[in-house]
């Protein structure tokens, strides 16, 4: 996990797209979310006394655009780095030219804004994988990239964004190997905790729904605490 020492501002004058833009950020443990601001006028408040080193900019906002409040910024605060959140690709070029750090379509997907935040963090990335062997060929997992693991007892299925493959390692291996890595919901499965959507009743059973997946597990009653705990942080 990383430690937080990136600060950032939310701004965003549609209130929905604030509050997902923050569930979607509050897992990345290297950011800190000072706080949201609704236009322009306000942000700037917000940016002269936090000083946060990232702003989340929306770009159609009234009275000043995204891309007009970005050039202010960064003629005030040279050193901010922006990311662009909107709704419209027409405005790619216009954000890059404020040398922007990304540029982000909504809906935003989780994976696209951990890549995006990545991009700051060039020298503190220490990023973590495991290998897996399947059949003749030695395969090199980013654990970021695991959304699920679910035990059988004799294989463990390792479900990525756009394939499940075997591995002959345990839940128990696995929770050893990554720390903090994983989190448990049920004796036989073990969830990436980045990709956490919401936990929610369905007839007699709790099951978790998980970023770019169709999968809902089931969660086992003594877990269901540790993730609505989870939920809420």
């Amino acid at each position: 996990m990383y430690k937080k020492n990136m600060t950032c501002l939310i701004i965003d004058d549609e209130q929905p797209a604030r509050q997902r833009l923050r569930r979607l950020i509050n897992p990345i443990d290297v950011l800190e979310i000072e706080g949201e601001a609704a236009d322009a006028e306000e942000a700037l408040v917000m940016v002269k006394e936090n000083q946060p080193d990232l702003v989340f900019l929306d770009i159609s906002m009234p009275n000043m655009s995204g891309i007009q409040l970005a050039n202010l910024l960064l003629e005030k605060y040279p050193k901010i780095k922006i990311i662009f959140t909107t709704a419209y690709d027409e405005y790619a070029l216009e954000a890059f030219d404020v040398n922007a750090t990304d540029y982000l379509l909504k809906p935003i997907r989780r994976e696209r804004l951990f890549k995006a935040v990545k991009k700051l963090l060039p020298e503190q990335e220490n990023e973590t994988f495991y290998v897996l062997k399947d059949g003749n060929k030695t395969l090199k997992i980013a654990i970021d990239e695991i959304i699920l693991l679910h035990s059988d007892n004799k294989y463990t299925e390792v479900h990525l964004m756009e394939q499940t493959l075997l591995s002959a390692d345990s839940l128990k291996v696995f929770e050893e190997n990554y720390p903090q890595k994983f989190l448990r919901i049920h004796r036989s499965t073990l969830i990436n905790p980045k990709y956490l959507k919401s936990l929610e009743q369905q007839q007699q059973q709790m099951t978790v729904t998980l970023e770019s997946s169709d999968i809902t597990p089931e969660v086992s009653r003594r877990h269901q605490a540790e993730i609505k705990k989870y939920l809420h942080r």
